[in-house]
């Protein structure tokens, strides 16, 4: 017996691209960290503006092949799933920190708040934007911790040095 379907839509608000845009143009390496499926982090980056480049993914369906570490070498963007991490190494973490583009997935609170220390470990200046509970972790341990002011929870609030006003970002 078929009892119903529920589908839901959380699009992107409409200024994202372009505050991506203006971090980008002065300097600022903008990285997504969701709880997101892998696809839908993607297909969001990708709208926003976010994943320019192609994956290592993407190159191997253009390529039709499996990837070299030279191939490796050449790409610059990449979309890492939050059960991976705990198999990186030191140098596993600098190698895909230093990405131009990244997009983490499927992570955890605890997962979020390790990619913004190992962001600092490597000298970063780390501003981190949250709303949930989940998101409080990371907050708390960025350089500028900034809590969406109308979507934020009061966990996500309390954690964050700035309350953005207009969650546009």
């Amino acid at each position: 017996t078929f009892v119903g379907l529920v589908s839901l839509l959380d699009p992107p608000r409409p200024a994202v691209p372009d505050a991506i845009a203006s971090c980008r143009t002065a300097g600022i390496k903008v990285i997504m960290v969701t709880g997101d499926h892998p696809s839908t982090a993607k297909a969001i980056a990708k709208k926003i503006g976010l994943l320019t480049m192609e994956t290592k993914e993407d190159v191997a369906i253009r390529l039709k092949r499996n990837l070299t570490e030279r191939d490796m070498a050449d790409i610059h963007a990449a979309v890492v799933h939050g059960a991976d991490l705990a198999n990186y190494t030191p140098a596993g973490w600098d190698a895909i920190l230093d990405k131009q583009e990244l997009v983490f997935c499927r992570t955890s609170p605890q997962q979020k708040y390790e990619i913004v220390a190992y962001l600092q470990r490597k000298g970063h200046i780390v501003a981190v934007t949250g709303d949930g509970v989940n998101d409080s972790p990371a907050l708390k341990q960025a350089n500028v911790g900034c809590a969406m002011g109308i979507a934020g929870s009061e966990v996500a609030k309390e954690a964050a040095e700035i309350i953005l006003m207009d969650d546009n970002f």
